[in-house]
């Protein structure tokens, strides 16, 4: 019989497992989904130059957030936006996009990841 990795066309049931450690494995903090318009300001960190978008919070965990932007960003880019924290405050949240994804045909959801640990919710 052969390996399941060499069939042609494997059962539509099956499934592709990633290897532990890889980006697609669990993650480490929990998130919060928290669905919010903002204001995102983004600074370039090799120009530094300065855009402001608007943008959707998408979830928040203790070491960052996500957030759905119309424009693509680079890694590294310095990411500042202030939103209404859950129960109601001002919360300024702020750091580095550490990952980029298209997730419709104009929006890019990205991934920023504060230096400073918080309990954002």
């Amino acid at each position: 019989m052969k390996p399941r990795a060499a069939l042609a066309n494997p059962p539509s049931g099956s499934t592709q497992t990633t290897p532990r450690g890889t980006a697609s494995s669990a993650r480490v903090e929990p998130r919060t989904p928290y669905r919010i318009p903002c204001r995102v300001r983004l600074v370039d960190s090799t120009t530094g130059e300065v855009r402001t978008v608007v943008g959707e919070t998408v979830n928040l965990s203790r070491r960052g957030m996500a957030l759905h932007i119309a424009i693509d960003v680079p890694l590294g880019t310095w990411v500042e936006t202030l939103v209404a924290h859950p129960n109601g405050d001002p919360m300024f949240l702020c750091g580095t996009v550490v990952h980029s994804r298209r997730t419709m045909a104009s929006n890019f959801e990205i991934g920023v990841e504060t230096n400073r640990p918080t309990m954002f919710v």
